[in-house]
């Protein structure tokens, strides 16, 4: 692997972490003055990125993911610096909360499609799945850190803290890329209006069996495996009397359960079909999601949630290189914007679905997200295309 991928990769977890621990800021602060306010604060961060993801994956392929990048991480650095000047002058306000998640959004939207292709700018066909699941790793990693370091961060240094903190680590991420150069290049071809461009984005991904099948796949999974441990957790936690300890167990024994996973694949590579492996991966998943809908004791719901997780590190670690390898260099960040979308809509409408399905019962909701998480598997192993398909081979 390219030394200088390490320098990225180490300025972009910290930025991911300060990112993460500001949004529990953002919604600890938002809950304090209704759960009105939450909700609309929570969509004003999601609305915007999901409306300019598609305009960030053309802007991208225009100019390239390190510029695109340089430019979030500034100006992430900058505007977090001064909302937290602004919170410091004016107090906590709905206004500012709202403003606050929609700035991050919008940028984000831009970041994310970059963030996703930059590995691809280090990696060969050979080296590609282990940088992808590296980066996968480390994010875990800052998923299971921040929500308690979150907290303390906040009960010690507040929502100004948390800002400050954010700007800091986005001013180390960009510094940290401002020194580097990547080895590769995309082949970018600026030109057509940013519409044309983006339909011509969404007609590839159509027009490719390989690409049509993950990203139907993706949406799949995004709907019924990310309100696990979001929704339904909670929710069954409640219902068999479990305290929040053993709600946030369950929830960390599936982060552990991928990390393995995922660090394995980071070590030592995939598997050589990686798309019969993220298969796999789902119907593990969905086997282990199917075992805590039926657990009645605790440790049991954990075990399951272990499976899960491992189920999800399959599918993860084989299924975001496979993307990234079957995508032209010419639309390395539009595809990627398809890819963040594929996660970002369909749980929009699942989680509204569930929380009428769980009206009916907690184990009702989690058993039809199984089943939905099977259904992906199936969606692959249906694909000749994605099964036999190798990473480096056309």
């Amino acid at each position: 692997m390219n030394r200088s991928f390490y320098g990225w990769l180490a300025g972009a977890t910290l930025s991911s972490f300060g990112d993460t621990t500001l949004f529990f800021a953002l919604g600890w602060a938002a809950s304090a003055l209704g759960p009105h306010v939450a909700g609309l604060v929570l969509t004003g961060f999601t609305l915007p990125r999901a409306v300019l993801l598609l305009a960030g994956g053309v802007l991208g392929d225009r100019w390239g993911p390190r510029r695109v990048l340089l430019t979030c991480y500034f100006l992430l650095a900058f505007l977090t610096l001064l909302l937290a000047l602004a919170f410091k002058l004016t107090g906590t306000t709905a206004t500012l909360l709202l403003l606050t998640a929609g700035v991050i959004g919008t940028v984000d939207a831009f970041a994310l499609p970059a963030a996703g292709a930059f590995p691809r700018l280090f990696a060969d066909d050979a080296t590609l799945p282990k940088a992808m699941a590296l980066r996968t790793s480390t994010q875990q990693v800052v998923t299971l850190a921040a929500g308690p370091l979150g907290g303390l961060l906040v009960a010690t240094a507040g929502l100004v803290g948390a800002l400050l903190i954010d700007g800091m680590t986005f001013g180390v991420a960009f510094a940290c890329l401002l020194a580097i150069r990547p080895p590769l290049s995309t082949d970018a071809a600026p030109g057509k209006s940013v519409v044309k461009e983006a339909l011509d984005g969404i007609r590839l991904a159509w027009s490719e069996p390989v690409l049509r099948a993950l990203l139907l796949t993706v949406g799949l999974t995004a709907a019924f495996v990310l309100p696990v441990t979001s929704l339904c957790v909670p929710l069954l936690a409640r219902s068999q009397g479990w305290p929040a300890s053993q709600a946030g167990l369950i929830v960390g024994a599936t982060v552990v359960g991928s990390l393995l996973v995922t660090l394995v694949v980071a070590r030592g590579g995939g598997f050589a079909v990686p798309g019969a492996a993220a298969a796999f991966g789902c119907l593990v998943a969905a086997g282990g999601i199917t075992g805590l809908g039926l657990s009645s004791v605790g440790y049991a719901a954990v075990l399951s949630a272990f499976v899960q997780g491992v189920g999800v590190g399959l599918f993860t670690s084989h299924l975001a290189p496979l993307f990234v390898a079957s995508t032209p260099r010419s639309h390395l960040t539009r595809l990627q914007s398809l890819l963040s979308l594929a996660q970002t809509l369909p749980l929009v409408v699942s989680m509204n679905l569930l929380g009428g399905v769980a009206s009916t019962g907690a184990q009702v909701a989690v058993l039809t997200c199984a089943a939905g998480t099977a259904l992906a598997g199936a969606t692959l192993l249906s694909s000749r295309s994605v099964r036999t398909a190798v990473v480096g081979v056309p």
